[in-house]
């Protein structure tokens, strides 16, 4: 359903009552009001595209009966980031498993923690509010991205309960400075991307819980001095990103003991380094010297 001037289209009262078989619904929508949509039925339907160019954005109550939906992607495309409302439609969902948001805020009012609560995988960009909810305390959700929030300070504890997550990724956050020391609860986390926080200046030593960790990702953390020593613990740990961290250069020898590592991705500072714990304990550590990396980036925050 592309959009026509400000309408889904001039003809949209005939939509009214109608019955779709469509299995993937894109839709396009100027500014709305929380009664303009009309009841749809898409029954049908698994995967559903919201695209908005509105400063509030209304889900469709047709949602309700949208119970094969497994997929939602909302996007905002206006100047400024959208207040998203109705986010309690989705609670009736059981088979919703993804949720993608895009320039979104959230008004915390409690609805949206149930309607959250069954999902696997969620994605937040650009977003905002949403650390003010308890959606977070998920039991279900393996899944988790977190993307240039440019108001997170803290990390809350909230996000750090998520007992089945496998990946769990916050990126492009510049304000955050610490991580909650809750984050050894991730447990079950075999990735964990950290990727571009320049104000963050530690990992936690809790770090070292995540026993199932394979993946470990905290390139351009530039404020980060020093690995603590509890990342001898990650056993599993098989690949670590660690380039454009340009104040940490020293290793612990904590390092030697990561006798799983494949695969280190890191600057020349520490690059010889690496090579003498691999010549000490990690015979299969291939350690490539990341070139050096240049970008207008920084322009779109």
């Amino acid at each position: 359903m592309p959009r026509k001037e400000q309408c889904l289209s001039q003809k949209r009262e005939l939509l009214d009552g109608t019955e779709f078989d469509a299995q993937l619904l894109s839709i396009h929508i100027g500014p709305t009001e929380e009664n303009y949509w009309k009841e749809m039925n898409f029954s049908e339907a698994e995967a559903l595209l919201l695209h908005f160019t509105s400063s509030e954005c209304f889900l469709p109550p047709f949602l309700r009966s949208m119970k094969n939906l497994k997929c939602l992607m909302v996007f905002n495309y206006s100047k400024k980031k959208g207040t998203i409302k109705g986010l309690d439609v989705l609670s009736s969902l059981n088979q919703l498993k993804s949720v993608r948001l895009e320039r979104l805020i959230t008004l915390p009012t409690g609805k949206e923690s149930k309607a959250l609560s069954n999902i696997e995988k969620l994605s937040l960009s650009l977003c905002e509010g949403f650390e003010y909810t308890s959606a977070f305390i998920n039991v279900n959700l393996t899944d988790f991205n977190l993307d240039h929030s440019s108001n997170l300070e803290q990390v809350p504890l909230s996000f750090c309960y998520m007992p089945s997550a496998q990946m769990w990724s916050i990126t492009n956050c510049h304000l955050i400075q610490k991580l909650p020391y809750d984050l050894g609860n991730l447990s079950s986390l075999k990735m964990l991307k950290l990727s571009a926080l320049p104000g963050l200046k530690e990992l936690p030593p809790s770090i070292g819980k995540l026993g199932q960790l394979e993946y470990l990702d905290i390139s351009f953390c530039e404020g980060l001095r020093e690995l603590p020593e509890e990342i001898k613990h990650l056993k599993k740990l098989n690949e670590f990103d660690m380039r454009e961290c340009s104040r940490l250069t020293r290793l612990p020898r904590a390092v030697c003991e990561l006798n799983s590592l494949k695969l280190v991705i890191c600057d020349e500072k520490v690059w010889k380094q690496w090579l003498r714990a691999k010549n000490i304990s990690i015979a299969e550590l291939r350690v490539e010297i990341a070139e050096a990396h240049f970008s207008l980036d920084w322009l779109d925050d």
